[in-house]
């Protein structure tokens, strides 16, 4: 039993519905429905009444709802006393996209390493939603994650502080001389395998509703495999799957060595933002030296440039 679930059945209840319950969690309703399902494969029974509309929460769950508040509340106090004794020891938590991890973090957390030396720090990796979470039920000091223009790292930020760290692409590749293999569908639109993402993915996201759409009136799309881990992704492009969109950085030794082609002047790509983020309040002095350290950082952060004048690109 994680404390995430706790406070996702309290949401639940209190919400009655899947959808504003998500909202209350800071997680799309996809991710909320998931964790909802683990909750009942852990308790091996359901905790959804699905047959009403809209669904609710069991009777046996809402009799149980004081017990779970205060269990919950129980939780949350250990893991603030637990949190700040880590961070009068100088201890640091930085949630992260999984690419992120191995893209950027590295060189700001050597830089961190000679400033402090004594700062001991873990490097949580998971999807945005779940850093996003992390971050806001304090379990992360730092949160660094991609952003849009459309896909902002929150809705309403009134609650963080950001920092740009740099920037990044999402480009089109595949393997070299692949594009020459294009089939030719009856109607005349040449059939565009590609390698995807899971639509509530974040990546996924971008590469539905920013880029797919630019390109319907030229090909045919057909999903030749989806996952949501990058390194599959680009393992599936050099094996000549499809076409997969790759964070640039990702892309660059692919690139370079000649296993991938970039089709960015053929196909549309997307520009990612690098951001760090933190709650503005409360703040320790601690905290504030990471975050002194991470603005510098950010002058030096690895930035990727966008494509040549003529290719296809959205803003």
């Amino acid at each position: 039993m994680e404390l995430k679930w706790l406070e996702d059945l309290v949401a639940l209840a209190e919400t009655d519905t899947l959808t504003k319950a998500a909202e209350a969690r800071h997680v799309t309703q996809p991710a909320f429905s998931r964790r909802i399902k683990a909750i009942e494969d852990w308790l091996g029974t359901p905790v959804i009444d699905r047959t009403r509309k809209p669904a609710r929460v069991t009777p046996a769950i809402r009799r149980q709802l004081n017990g779970i508040r205060s269990l919950a509340q129980n939780f949350r106090h250990l893991k603030s006393e637990i949190q700040a004794w880590e961070n009068a020891q100088g201890r640091l938590v930085i949630a992260a996209q999984h690419t992120i991890s191995v893209g950027y973090l590295p060189g700001f957390i050597a830089r961190l390493q000679d400033v402090l030396p004594s700062t001991a720090i873990r490097l949580r990796s998971a999807n945005r939603d779940e850093c996003y979470t992390m971050l806001m039920t304090r379990q992360a000091m730092l949160l660094v994650s991609y952003e849009t223009a459309r896909l902002p790292l929150a809705a309403d930020e009134a609650l963080l502080e950001k920092v740009r760290l740099g920037g990044d692409r999402l480009i089109p590749v595949a393997r070299a001389g692949f594009a020459e293999r294009w089939q030719t569908a009856a109607e005349g639109l040449p059939v565009l395998n590609i390698v995807s993402y899971p639509p509530d993915a974040f990546l996924g996201a971008v590469l539905h509703h920013a880029i797919l759409p630019l390109l319907g009136n030229q090909y045919r799309i057909s999903v030749a495999c989806e996952t949501a881990l990058v390194p599959a992704v680009a393992e599936l492009a050099l094996a000549g799957v499809g076409v997969a969109w790759l964070p640039a950085l990702v892309a660059a030794p692919h690139l370079a060595a000649g296993r991938l082609e970039d089709l960015s002047p053929i196909l549309a790509s997307q520009a990612l933002s690098v951001v760090a983020a933190r709650l503005r309040t409360p703040r320790s002095l601690f905290a504030d030296a990471v975050w002194t350290q991470l603005q510098f950082y950010a002058a030096s952060a690895p930035q990727v440039q966008g494509p040549q004048p003529g290719q296809s690109t959205i803003a």
